[in-house]
């Protein structure tokens, strides 16, 4: 073989030789930064996934500490006054010495109620009995144990067929709208409250409006005493739903919560 071609065929040799090295390169750097994009997306997904468990225990640490504040009130509000009260009488019937069958009555009648209005609470708090009966049912029986107490009016409005809802959201959503009910009884001044149950294709909207004095929302949150508007706005987030809470001065407030079903 003549030197000429001897030395063409060596740079093509060569050349190939070359390519190869640099394609095996490339597809080394290609795997390499596959890989590395692939360990980069796990930790973000398990500190995601992380982040949701700590947001989650948080809120679900939430719930219960206003549950037990719901409970305390409660009972302070209704139940313990109505006991006071068959206290006083008993106490003024001892003192008379005197058997009063009428005033015996009042006594048995507010130690009814007691119990009545400790069964709803107990109904309204166990998550059993939420999980058991729909989020239409369990609303029913929070507007009814809310109008026995005789402070404030309720009502409640249901559109659309009734669908069921993942029993983790459903138990959220429920305390959420407790927690919203609580606030128009408790801050509102509010005679009335309004619930609004929408099931829609692949959600379910809630609306608790109430006629109450209002507030500024922009105010709460800048002065940071809005926690429990965060709070609302963190459990609708970790179960993929939103909130949007609507006050006006003198006339009332609106808190819309928007959940998915699955």
């Amino acid at each position: 073989m003549p030197d000429t071609q001897y030395k063409e065929v060596l740079i093509v040799l060569i050349a190939c030789i070359a390519l190869f090295l640099v394609l095996a390169a490339i597809i080394l750097l290609f795997l390499y930064l596959y890989q590395r994009r692939k360990f980069v997306q796990k930790q973000q997904v398990a500190e995601m996934e992380l982040q949701f468990r700590e947001q989650s225990l948080k809120a679900q640490l939430e719930i219960q500490e206003q549950t037990f504040v719901a409970i305390s009130q409660e009972i302070h509000d209704n139940v313990g006054q109505i006991l006071s009260l068959a206290k006083v009488q008993i106490n003024v019937m001892n003192e008379s010495g005197k058997m009063d069958k009428g005033m015996l009555e009042d006594i048995r009648e507010n130690i009814g109620k007691a119990m009545s209005d400790l069964r709803d609470l107990a109904r309204s708090l166990s998550s059993d009995r939420i999980q058991s009966r729909s989020l239409q049912e369990t609303l029913v029986q929070e507007v009814d144990r809310i109008n026995k107490t005789g402070i404030i009016r309720a009502e409640m409005t249901v559109e659309g067929s009734p669908r069921e809802i993942e029993p983790g959201k459903k138990l959220i959503l429920f305390r959420t709208i407790q927690e919203s009910i609580q606030n128009c009884i408790r801050h509102a001044e509010a005679t009335k409250i309004s619930i609004l149950l929408c099931f829609q294709s692949d959600l379910i909207q809630v609306s608790v409006r109430d006629n109450g004095k209002g507030f500024d929302t922009d105010a709460v949150l800048q002065r940071g005493s809005g926690l429990g508007l965060n709070s609302i706005r963190t459990r609708m987030q970790l179960t993929g739903g939103s909130s949007v809470v609507e006050s006006t001065l003198l006339l009332g407030t609106n808190v819309h919560l928007s959940i998915p079903y699955e």
